[in-house]
């Protein structure tokens, strides 16, 4: 009986098939970043136990050749914000080694967005929490904006009886936002948000000091912006006589 399959020439392949390099550069570019960045959004990166199934899987595209690697490795750094030290409970600790220390420097380069989140380890900051020539931020040449945000402000009365005492994590903070924007070469603005309880407070209010000292421009991140737009409305509302 003779097979129904038919081989395939040299001019069905042309007719199926494209060159990717073949394409201009601004085409590329929008194909790599929907290989490379996710489609739903989330867009900050950090030491995570399921980076495996969640981001390992793009980066096979950088094997195709050194090309492709060349022009991918500048959509996914460039792509994403990269979380400074990590706050997952399994890379929390003493001795890990944070993410920005395991890149390699030309990886760094390519980052356009930092972000630092504070909050946990509010009463015991683990020792890797530090800035440091490892840290590599001297190579982040591309970063002008960073972004900070707060998840709890251990100086609140609530904390009382708990914290080390009311100025520490705030010192801490203080600290360690300093140190980090004078190695960035290149940072412009910072960018601050938070949880409502904590916008007002003397944590934040000692982080954005910090920043002005450094002259960087501040703004207030999305999550901040909505709820006072949501804020704002009600208080329009408020003021609406109803006859």
């Amino acid at each position: 009986m003779e097979s129904p399959i038919v081989p395939l020439n040299d001019a069905d392949l042309d007719r199926h098939y494209f060159r990717l390099l073949d394409l201009p550069s601004e085409l590329r570019n929008k194909i790599l970043a929907i290989v490379l960045l996710d489609p739903r959004g989330d867009r900050t990166i950090d030491l995570d136990p399921l980076n495996y199934r969640r981001i390992l899987p793009r980066l096979d595209i950088f094997l195709v050749s050194r090309r492709i690697h060349e022009e991918a490795y500048h959509v996914f750094y460039g792509g994403h914000t990269f979380r400074i030290f990590p706050i997952h409970g399994r890379f929390f600790g003493n001795k890990v080694q944070p993410l920005l220390s395991r890149l390699p420097p030309r990886y760094r380069a390519a980052i356009l967005s930092l972000e630092l989140r504070l909050g946990p380890g509010w009463s015991n900051p683990p020792m890797s929490w530090k800035v440091n020539d490892q840290l590599g931020l001297e190579d982040a040449r591309a970063v002008r904006k960073m972004k900070v945000f707060v998840e709890c402000d251990p100086s609140h009365e609530i904390f009382k009886g708990f914290r080390v005492n009311k100025e520490f994590f705030t010192n801490f903070s203080g600290v360690l936002l300093e140190d980090i924007l004078r190695r960035l070469p290149v940072l412009e603005q910072v960018e601050f948000d938070g949880y409502p309880t904590v916008r007002r407070g003397i944590l934040m209010s000692r982080l954005q000091l910090e920043a002005k000292r450094q002259g960087m421009r501040i703004v207030r991140g999305p999550e901040w912006i909505v709820d006072s737009d949501a804020a704002r409305l009600v208080d329009q509302f408020s003021t609406i006589s109803l006859m």
